[in-house]
């Protein structure tokens, strides 16, 4: 994944081409496609089932743990009774930042690297998953866009520029920023969701 990054670093001067071409209006179907890897999810899809046979409900927490700390994540939330696993938001450079994985297209890389972007990933296993014999889960990573209105640029540096803050109706400062949910990533779902099924040597129903 990091090779694959770097690849795109020198491929630069064809992104930049790429660019001005999609301005004109000459986007292919094919990064459209590659967009849509962040969906609005309002179609009832789910990104990433998991379903594993022959392991403990613990073997497969403990795993889906070390899977979504190997992208880097920090673990929110650990709740073993209720089957929930949550993570604080992690953001990312995309293509500038190589040891980030969590893109899957070209798009992606780009999308992030143009914008703040931040992703969390959210596990729910089934009921009753302590118990069975079968442990199901299902993955899902929510995507939030954040935003800083009111920028205010330097004449002299870009570095002097700052944000402009308004109050609200009860005299109070509003904040600076906020998030707006763009939708999931159901393609990093799948990738987290058959990392855990390589691991058990079972077969992804994600696929």
């Amino acid at each position: 994944m990091i090779s694959m990054k770097i690849n795109y670093l020198y491929t630069a001067g064809w992104i930049a081409c790429a660019s001005v071409c999609s301005m004109w209006g000459c986007a292919s179907s094919q990064q459209a496609n590659n967009d849509s890897a962040i969906s609005q999810a309002a179609d009832g899809q789910i990104g990433g089932d998991v379903e594993i046979s022959g392991a403990s409900y613990e073997e497969v927490f403990g795993a889906m743990r070390e899977v979504i700390r190997g992208y880097r994540f920090a673990i929110n939330r650990v709740d073993g009774a209720r089957g929930v696993l949550t993570t604080y938001p992690k953001q990312t450079l995309g293509v500038g930042s190589p040891w980030d994985k969590e893109q899957t297209t070209l798009g992606q890389e780009f999308e992030d690297f143009a914008n703040h972007q931040e992703r969390e990933i959210r596990v729910q296993f089934e009921e009753g998953a302590q118990t069975g014999s079968v442990v199901r889960a299902t993955i899902e990573v929510l995507v939030y866009r954040v935003h800083r209105p009111n920028w205010r640029v330097d004449s002299q540096s870009i570095r002097l520029s700052t944000h402009a803050r308004s109050r609200g109706i009860n005299g109070q400062i509003e904040p600076g920023s906020f998030r707006e949910s763009i939708g999931q990533d159901q393609q990093l779902a799948r990738r987290l969701a058959n990392e855990i099924h390589q691991r058990f040597g079972s077969e992804s129903s994600s696929e």
